[in-house]
């Protein structure tokens, strides 16, 4: 009985530390820049409901101005539409900008994993493109007062797929912030010497299953929150939103991450 009890306790906890959202908030200064509140959220995997809320609402408590998405919104291409309804439901007032992850690129049905033809990712793309700004190794300038904000996704899907052109005239700017699928983009940011204000990946899911305070697996080498860089001024790597391979986390909450800018 004791036995019982415990393994439906560890069930419990199991439960409660999947579907419970935990929003970790981040204060920047950054000169020139008005007051902004940018979100940041990945690894959706076709999860938008949770034990505290569903994830529009989550997000628009906080009056977000802009909303960044680093990929992998679905296991397969059959779950994408209800979840960009619940895109849809985001209110952000300066738009929402997505790069894709490896989930945009391949999808999973039971244990088959397969990759996506071109047809299914334009079809896809019609769909991401309805209600979010796709950046695939591409920027878009955002002005917000007298400021100026450029967005970068590197369309890092785990495929070999980003690109960045050194040699490109950059207009100034008051603020960077370059978008990623997988946090491995930093060894081309600093194989170019890339600058930026601030780096947001997913990918990694923390994890998923932490142990002793601990990341095991092929990104165990990777730090989880954010991190100081000589290039990216903040590299942020977040634990995600969702599950994948195995339906549960342990001691690996599911995230959104708020940066309040000059709050």
């Amino acid at each position: 009985m004791i036995g019982i009890a415990i393994l439906f306790l560890l069930c419990i906890v199991a439960v409660f530390q999947t579907l419970y959202v935990q929003t970790s908030s981040v204060h920047l200064t950054v000169p020139r820049m008005p007051p902004l509140t940018l979100i940041h959220i990945t690894d959706l995997h076709g999860r938008t409901r949770y034990l505290n809320g569903s994830l529009h609402r989550l997000l628009n408590r906080w009056k977000p101005d802009i909303v960044c998405v680093t990929g992998d919104l679905v296991q397969n291409s059959g779950q994408l539409a209800r979840l960009m309804e619940e895109i849809a439901k985001i209110e952000a007032k300066h738009g929402i900008y997505f790069v894709p992850g490896n989930y945009e690129r391949e999808e999973i049905r039971g244990w088959q994993k397969r990759l996506y033809t071109t047809g299914e990712i334009v079809a896809c793309k019609k769909q991401w493109e309805s209600q979010m700004t796709v950046l695939e190794n591409e920027e878009s300038l955002i002005k917000i007062g007298e400021a100026l904000i450029r967005v970068y996704g590197f369309d890092n899907s785990t495929y070999g797929n980003e690109q960045y052109d050194t040699h490109r005239k950059v207009e100034h700017v008051d603020w960077t912030v370059f978008l990623a699928h997988s946090p491995n983009i930093i060894s081309l940011i600093h194989e170019k010497g890339i600058h930026a204000d601030l780096l947001l990946t997913g990918h990694t899911h923390g994890g998923q299953v932490r142990l002793f305070g601990r990341t095991f697996g092929a990104y165990k080498d990777f730090h989880i929150g954010q991190k100081k860089d000589k290039l990216v001024g903040l590299f942020s790597i977040s634990r995600g939103l969702g599950t994948a391979k195995i339906p549960m986390r342990l001691n690996c909450f599911p995230e959104i991450t708020v940066f309040l800018i000059n709050h």
